[in-house]
């Protein structure tokens, strides 16, 4: 803020000298050297005139003094201080005004250098050229800003007078400071400042410069005259030192700045009246050079802006001088000979060329051509110079424009353009192909390779494409054929920059230049035009239509085009063109060859645009040669959809469908045939063509297609075509009647009236000829086909008409069969059948006929399937629906009923199911998964539809049928539909149907006839089986039958009894699949017949118990791959015993022990792998401890467990399982009779821990089962009995102590089981077993303190030796046996207090101290190493949760504070301890007991808070947490904070 203020003013002079002051004090370097004015005594503004002037002049000196000393300042060091004062300007305009006054002082004191210069014009220039022009936009003077600026004389020196004027001017402006407006000051300032940077400028000449530093001084050079030349008003003493210093390179900074785009009118014009004012001034060498560029003159003189114009021919009236002078010197060279007579001319012309900027191009279209009819210049220009002459000035001119800019390039050309296709020179076609090659780079490829066309340089590549269409010779137009190809492609581009370079081509190519050119090029020409036939603009494609229609094509180029397209080695249309152009372009350069139309064309509207240029250009010679070709054409859209497909897809941005070209393609190719065909007519010498003609195709598709177009003018070529090939047209004559009836017989449109009417008036004669056809299918397919389009009374009364005259019941299977075929031909995807019409019209016509006709033409229909070939099972299917439906036709079911034709019924019923099952078999071999389930439907529907007489009848008979493969799938059928009938629940409909489906639930004595006579027959054909493969899997299909039957049809008949006896004799067959079936047929049939099986039951028990362990071991160790065989041969064993217990159960004494050795000792019965198997191996368990009575069961399974102990846990606990089972089912009476053996077994197994057995893998799962036996056991037991057996189950876990004391561990395994009873015991009977609990005090005292430390009152009421055992391991800690037995202990203690809730409680004051003692111990009881290695085995946190809750519970139970006090006391001094887990379980116990007493717990709370004072200060932060929590639930028990007590 402190730099504008260092310019005194007289008003503000007291703040000035502050802010000198203030700067003086700064110590800054830039002020150092500043001058301080005394101020001027108060009043003294008021004083006379020449006081005032005394104080004016004061004020200026100390400025000037001031400026002086800071502009030394800069200059001693510019780079420094430049940017500070630059950055200073933006503050105040104060601050621009004294940074231009140091500035202006600093130029003249600088003796500046180029790099001096330059970095203060670098950084100075831009900021005052851009103040200038803020303040010629406030609208300065021109005078008063020049008003400081002295005149130079001739030579560019300032006159003698101004000596000195800087000093003098400055102190003027600093006088003017005091008067004249700050804006003002600053344009004079700027004025002056500008006119010292001039100086300095051409000071810098660059005569010693480096080459890059005088490209620099000429940039520089150009910035300054362009500004200069923008404010000439204010700086014409600027601009003319400046001509007089630097006049020759001025002279071609300005021939420059007039050829460059851009540049103002204004500055065009100053240019050209400077140019003019220096001709005369510049040396030879100037000279010349300007002459030489003189076209560079004509770029203004071809301007719109008339005054551009003036000045222009101003300067040319100067150049005509400078010619005469060079020439004269002899130096104008030979090459510009021509220039002073041109220069001549146009001078001649110049009131012409001013009034109309067009006058110059005619000057030059007459000055250069041999001949013009231009009627603004004279014709004789023209013959003033002769054609060598005309080529110099033409060379002469295009090498000057060539390098210019586009913009003059542009106008220098447009000049010259009348001179045709001279023009083209190796420059210019060279200029051309960049531009092409331009404009393909950046448009017309995604690459983007190249810059973007400027508008001149489009225009430039418009106007050299219009020459290159006015060739003068057919070796010019071959030259030029490559430009053109290039030009017109366009590949989807919308940039005007792409189209008018094609627009331009196709508006002036003519037909004698295409003519002219190769047939290659011709070729491409046409691809291309047919490509923008198609284009989306509408320009374009009106152009070239109109350039398709204006040049003759020839039938060659036709072909060309036409071959590739119809060869059957192309598979689309894109790739025809890019094969055909491959071959015929050989002599182009390849690059065009690849990409004149390739990737461009979109392949479905390239043909539709080459088809319809075919039919509009009916003057191509030798037109008839294209039938053959366009023939192939026509095949390919009606025949190959692929090849559609393929071309639509290459498609890209169509909008139409396939569909739509495909029927433009084919409807514009027929008529360009017919066309064809009619021009031909009665002309005898194009008959030779008339193989060409394909008039199979014709037929085969005239009605193909849904357009009825395209049908029409089908049928309009064949009428053409009869003049031409008659003999063709009759042989096909029933081909076409038939085609011809498909199509128009419902058209009733006058247009295919008239061609339908014309067709029949030509081949009529030829259908009355072949009239002697009696192939009935053929007749019919005729009639079929024009179905369709008849409406459907009238059609139907047609047929019907056929039919009774061919016979009904013959003809109506061949009628159903074409209509299926009909459907199969027009849906590829057989769905909504009912909705077509050929089933539609099936089911009508069907209708109208009995049952007893269409039965049998249903079967007619599937014996052709059956032979047919192709489409067999899409036929088969639609046929499969038709007789599903037509099955639903409840006339059969009334007319058995009425046992009306019940005979023929019956017995086409059953061709009709063996054709289906015929059909099914079929179906299964080709694996047509879908189309199985159809028939399997229509069967289930044709047994729905059947009383069961009828349909047994039917079965009965496929069976006898002597085809073994039709036997199988009878069966099969039979056993998925008895399978299928459902129960009478799900029978509630109404109607026959609903009548006989109840018929099936119970058989009257007709079924019964039939079902018995089907059983004899299934037997029958088992009795007659043959030991070979094929009767081996036609017995499993009758045996499954039979298990069918007898679950469906259960009875006691002795038919049953026969089928028993046949199916046991192969229940030991070697076929594991057959006896495994056997088995399960033998359990049906034994269901069904009950009590009368008892007669196989020998037989069959003997396979089961005998024959089956022998083979499934022979099995299992010959091979582990067939398990899945025997656990299915397993699991029919099951099923078998299964029924045989259920109806047989009171005769099975004999065989109980082999029975349960299967079920309970045989590895798959207890196998895991197989649950289902393990599933129905319990349910069988179960059945024979139900079924079986104890007396006779309960020994043999007692009997089991010896041997169950060999095979495992899984087979024991079988054992005990079936125990339990019987236990239960157990009355009074029993129990007292046989508790004891069980009890007895019971803890015999009990032992197996103690034994430790290594056939035992899993004692848990064992005990578990022993242990729920007992506890079943008990619940049925008297209190005395109970006691007793408690009494000696106590003796039983303790007589080992006694008895074996060389082996201590093995106590601890007898007190694991025990107490594992125990504790199953009281969740069991819960309170009522708490008064038991007497008589285990002592021995859960002893446990819980082996090494006798612990000696209660109880101890010694009863003499108990001491435990010898070893409690601890290897190292030092608990064991793992005696750690389990502790949990068992705690846990039953806990459930014991738990529930202990009678008025007379378990334990007196001396038992609970003696348990208590023993109890707190465990809480510094260390758990096993190894403990994690055993996960039977409690868990330390298990053990943990149950000593918590065992000592909190029996303080609970207590009841007393006397029994608290003691226990609370030692239970917290094991927070003292120095094992972290007895502090946490200490003070778990404490939380537990304030948890359940509650209020009580007050009592022993004083105690209890020293405890807790100390373990609040624990380290262990669980041990802390605890504490917390303990003192948060007493706090909010007792209302108050007990903090203040620790």
């Amino acid at each position: 803020m402190i730099f504008p203020l260092l310019l005194i003013q007289s008003k503000t002079e007291r703040s000035n000298m502050k802010a000198l002051e203030l700067a003086k004090e700064l110590k800054c370097p830039f002020y150092k050297n500043l001058a301080l004015l005394p101020l001027s005594e108060k009043g003294s503004e008021k004083g006379s005139k020449k006081q005032l002037d005394q104080k004016l002049e004061r004020i200026s000196s100390a400025n000037s003094v001031n400026i002086s000393e800071l502009a030394k300042t800069f200059s001693s060091s510019p780079k420094e201080y430049l940017p500070w004062l630059i950055e200073c300007c933006n503050t105040h305009e104060l601050s621009k005004t004294l940074f231009f006054l140091v500035l202006l002082e600093s130029l003249v004191m600088l003796k500046m250098d180029v790099g001096q210069f330059y970095t203060i014009f670098d950084s100075c220039f831009p900021i005052l050229k851009n103040e200038w022009e803020k303040l010629e936009s406030l609208g300065i003077s021109a005078e008063q800003s020049g008003k400081r600026i002295v005149d130079v004389d001739c030579e560019g020196n300032l006159d003698v007078d101004c000596k000195g004027t800087i000093d003098v001017d400055c102190k003027g402006i600093l006088n003017d400071l005091l008067d004249t407006d700050i804006k003002d000051l600053n344009a004079e300032i700027l004025a002056c400042l500008f006119w010292r940077l001039l100086k300095a400028f051409i000071a810098i000449a660059p005569a010693d410069l480096s080459p890059d530093m005088k490209e620099k001084w000429l940039s520089t050079l150009q910035d300054l005259f362009l500004f200069t030349c923008h404010s000439k008003d204010a700086f014409s003493k600027h601009l003319k030192y400046l001509f007089m210093k630097c006049k020759n390179p001025l002279s071609r900074i300005m021939l420059k700045l007039l050829t460059e785009e851009g540049v103002p009118d204004t500055v065009q014009i100053e240019t050209l009246r400077s140019l003019s004012h220096i001709c005369s001034q510049l040396d030879e060498s100037s000279t010349l050079q300007l002459l030489e560029n003189f076209p560079s003159i004509l770029v203004p003189l071809s301007s719109d802006n008339q005054n551009i114009r003036l000045a222009a021919m101003s300067c040319i009236e100067e150049l005509s001088p400078l010619w005469s002078r060079i020439s004269k010197n002899g130096k104008s060279g030979v090459s510009l000979h021509f220039l002073g007579e041109m220069l001549f001319l146009i001078m001649q012309q110049k009131k012409m060329i001013l009034s109309d900027k067009n006058i110059l191009a005619s000057f030059f279209t007459s000055l250069l051509s041999s001949s013009s009819e231009s009627l603004l210049v004279q014709q004789a220009i023209g013959k003033r110079f002769n054609e060598s002459t005309k080529k110099d000035i033409l060379n002469f001119m295009l090498d000057h424009a060539l390098g210019l800019p586009a913009h003059s390039k542009l106008k220098i050309l447009s000049l010259i353009k009348g001179a045709g296709s001279k023009l083209m020179s190796s420059g210019v076609e060279s200029l051309l192909n960049d531009l092409l090659e331009n404009r393909r780079q950046h448009y017309l490829k995604d690459g983007k390779l190249c810059p973007k066309l400027s508008q001149s340089e489009v225009d430039i590549l418009c106007l050299l494409l219009e020459i290159c269409t006015k060739a003068n010779s057919s070796d010019e137009a071959r030259d030029f054929g490559k430009f053109i190809v290039e030009a017109l492609r366009l590949n989807g581009a919308e940039e005007t920059t792409v189209l008018e370079p094609c627009m331009t081509i196709l508006r002036n190519l003519s037909s004698s230049i295409y003519g002219s050119m190769k047939p290659e090029t011709q070729e491409l020409i046409f691809r291309n035009l047919l490509i923008l036939y198609r284009c989306p603009n509408g320009g374009i494609q009106n152009s070239s239509r109109d350039t398709v229609l204006r040049i003759s094509l020839n039938c060659s180029i036709v072909e060309k085009i036409l071959d590739p397209i119809v060869d059957p080695n192309t598979c689309s249309v894109a790739s025809a063109h890019g094969k055909k152009q491959k071959r015929s372009v050989k002599n182009q350069d390849r690059n065009q060859c690849d990409d004149a139309t390739q990737g461009r064309e979109n392949p479905l509207l390239f043909l539709s645009a080459f088809l319809d240029v075919l039919l509009m250009k009916k003057d191509i010679v030798n037109r008839t040669s294209l039938v053959g070709p366009l023939f192939k054409l026509l095949r390919l859209t009606f025949e190959n959809e692929e090849w559609m497909l393929k071309a639509h897809k290459a498609s890209s941005g169509s909008s139409q469908s396939v569909s739509d070209f495909t029927a433009h393609i084919q409807q514009t190719l027929l008529l360009t045939l017919e066309d064809i065909c009619v021009s031909i007519g009665n002309d005898i010498a194009h008959k030779n063509v008339g193989h060409k003609y394909d008039l199979q195709l014709l037929v085969d598709h005239a009605c193909s297609s849904d357009d009825v177009v395209t049908s029409n003018y089908a049928f309009s070529l064949i009428t053409a075509l009869v003049k031409i090939v008659p003999d063709e047209v009759c042989a096909r004559t029933s081909d076409i009647l038939t085609t011809m009836g498909k199509s128009t017989v419902t058209q009733l449109d006058s247009q295919s009236q008239r061609v339908f009417e014309g067709l029949i008036s030509a081949i009529i004669p030829c259908w009355l000829s072949r009239t002697n056809d009696n192939d009935t299918d053929k007749l019919l397919q005729i009639f079929v086909e024009v179905l369709p389009q008849v409406a459907e009374h009238r059609g139907l009364s047609i047929i019907q008409h056929i039919l009774r005259t061919l016979g009904e019941a013959e003809s109506l299977g061949s009628l159903l069969f074409l209509l299926f075929q009909s459907l199969i031909s027009r849906q590829s995807e057989l769905s909504l059948l009912n909705k077509q019409w050929e089933y539609e019209f099936a089911v009508l016509l069907s209708e109208q006929y009995s049952c007893t006709i269409w039965l049998r033409s249903l079967i007619l229909v599937l014996k052709k399937i059956g032979t047919s070939i192709q489409d067999k099972f899409k036929q088969m299917q639609v046929a499969m629906q038709f007789v599903a439906d037509k099955l639903r036709d409840p006339e059969i079911s009334y007319k058995l009923q009425l046992k009306e034709d019940m005979h023929d019924i019956q017995n086409m019923v059953g061709e009709l199911m063996e054709q289906v099952v015929y059909h099914l078999q079929l179906v299964n071999s080709n694996k047509k998964h879908s189309l199985k389930e159809n028939i399997r439907a229509v069967l289930r529907t044709l047994t729905k539809g059947l009383p069961p007489s009828t349909y047994f009848n039917v079965i009965k008979e496929l069976i006898n049928h002597g085809d073994s493969d039709m036997k199988k799938k009878a069966l099969g059928l039979l056993s998925e539909t008895v399978k299928d009938l459902g129960t009478g629940a799900k029978l509630k409909k109404k109607g026959s149907v609903s009548s006989i489906r109840s018929s099936w639930q119970q058989l009257d004595e007709v079924s019964l006839k039939s079902y018995k006579k089907l059983c004899s027959s299934i037997n029958k054909l088992l009795d007659d089986a043959q030991e070979d493969i094929s009767s081996t899997s036609l017995e499993l299909a009758a045996v499954s039958a039979l298990e069918v039957l007898a679950n469906r049809f259960p009875s006691h008949d002795e038919v049953y009894s026969k089928c028993l006896k046949s199916v046991c004799k192969r229940i030991c067959s070697d076929n594991s699949a057959l006896s495994s079936h056997c088995l399960r047929a033998t359990g049906a049939l034994v269901n069904a017949l009950g009590p009368k099986a008892l007669e196989e039951l020998p037989s069959l028990m003997k396979c089961v118990l005998e024959k089956f362990p022998a083979e499934t071991n022979k099995t299992v160790d010959s091979a582990i791959g067939s398990s899945s065989s025997v656990d299915s041969l397993f699991m029919s064993v099951l099923l078998t015993l299964e029924a045989v217990v259920n109806k047989l159960a009171g005769f099975l004494n004999p065989y109980l022990t082999r029975i349960l050795q299967l079920v309970v000792l045989h590895p798959l019965s207890f196998s895991s792998s197989d649950p289902k198997l393990k599933l129905k191996a319990d349910v069988v368990r179960k059945l024979i401890t139900e079924k079986i009575p104890v007396r006779l069961l309960l020994q043999p399974v007692l009997d089991m467990y010896p041997k169950s102990i060999g095979l495992g846990e899984s087979s024991v606990s079988v054992v005990f399982e079936m125990l339990g089972n019987l236990v239960s089912s157990m009355d009074r009476a029993s129990i007292s009779v046989y508790h004891a053996k069980v009890f007895g077994l019971c803890l015999e197994a009990l032992d197996l821990r103690h034994q430790n057995l290594d056939s035992i893998q899993n004692i848990d799962v064992v005990e578990q089962n022993v242990i729920n036996v007992v506890v079943t056991l008990t619940m049925k037991l008297t209190g005395s009995t109970f006691r007793l057996l408690l009494i000696k189950t106590i003796e039983w876990s303790d007589s080992n102590v006694e008895g074996d004391e060389s082996a201590p561990g093995k106590s601890d395994s007898r007190a694991i089981s025990f107490y594992s009873l125990v504790n199953k015991l009281a969740e069991s009977q819960t309170s009522l077993f708490v008064p038991y609990f007497k008589d285990l005090l002592d021995g859960c005292v002893r446990g819980l303190d082996d090494a006798g430390e612990t000696k209660t009152a109880l101890t010694q009421k009863k003499k108990k030796a001491k435990l010898n055992d070893t409690t601890t391991d290897k190292d030092g800690a608990l064991s793992i046996q005696v750690w389990h037995r502790r949990a068992l202990i705690l846990s039953a203690l806990h459930k014991c207090f738990l529930y202990d809730s009678g008025s007379s409680k378990l334990l007196d004051y001396s038992e609970f101290e003696d348990l208590r003692k023993a109890l707190v111990s465990q809480l510094v009881v260390d758990p096993p190493v190894s403990l994690k290695n055993h996960p039977n085995v409690p868990s330390v946190e298990e053990v943990d949760d149950s000593l918590v809750a065992c000592i909190g519970q029996m303080a609970v139970t207590a009841g007393s504070d006397l029994f608290w006090k003691p226990l609370n006391h030692e239970v917290l001094m094991q927070t003292r301890s120095e094992k972290i887990r007895a502090r946490v379980l200490g003070l778990r116990i404490v939380k537990y007991l304030v948890e359940k007493l509650k209020e009580e717990y007050l009592v022993l709370l004083p105690e209890t808070i020293r405890f807790l004072d100390e373990v609040l200060e624990d380290s262990e932060l669980p041990v802390k947490s605890l504490a917390q929590d303990i003192v948060r639930e007493i706090e909010t028990m007792s209302g108050e904070s007990i903090r203040q007590y620790l």
